[in-house]
């Protein structure tokens, strides 16, 4: 994902477009330990995307993936993406509950959950047209999440550009055609 151009430049010295994609299916090699792997790709990684299904629940490597980040870079590096079911089935402890620690009156220390609301993209839908039209509103939200932007701001920007583009490829349809 690339930035507009008017938006880049505004952005002196940041980051303007999302270079690298880690994903563990693909990237993984065929190994028994899969820790090393993961943990390395871990730590060279600014955000954690969670692709939330109830089946998420259920995965011990999600869960410590999604612990090891918050523990490196915090919650707040973490994007969740509703693919099916329910948030509240879907999205792992890890992301609904934040620990702290709470001081008793007695002194005593004791562990609380916490309950927090994570950031989350839905792309659910009954088709895959849905789906896919749902995509495309909720890429540009976790974009505009990665870049610190108004997802509004980026919205319009992303319409100008599809504008433009459209009229440049008429305007040569065009001009073909006269020729």
């Amino acid at each position: 994902f690339r930035l507009p151009k008017s938006i880049a430049k505004r952005r002196k010295g940041q980051k303007t477009k999302i270079e690298r994609v880690f994903r563990d299916k693909e990237e993984l090699p065929l190994t028994s330990n899969l820790n090393d792997p993961i943990m390395a790709a871990l730590n060279t990684s600014e955000w954690l995307i969670v692709i939330c299904s109830p089946r998420l629940r259920e995965s011990m490597w999600c869960k410590k993936e999604i612990e090891t980040f918050v523990a490196l870079r915090g919650r707040e590096r973490v994007l969740a993406v509703l693919i099916e079911g329910e948030p509240a089935d879907s999205f792992p402890d890890e992301l609904l509950y934040r620990t702290e620690t709470k001081t008793l009156p007695d002194g005593t220390c004791e562990e609380v959950k916490v309950p927090v609301e994570p950031l989350a993209a839905d792309v659910r839908g009954k088709t895959k047209k849905e789906v896919l039209k749902a995509m495309k509103t909720e890429v540009l939200r976790l974009c505009a999440a990665m870049f610190e932007l108004n997802y509004d701001d980026l919205r319009q920007r992303h319409k100008e550009q599809r504008m433009k583009r459209i009229l440049t490829a008429s305007l040569i349809g065009g001009a073909a055609c006269l020729a």
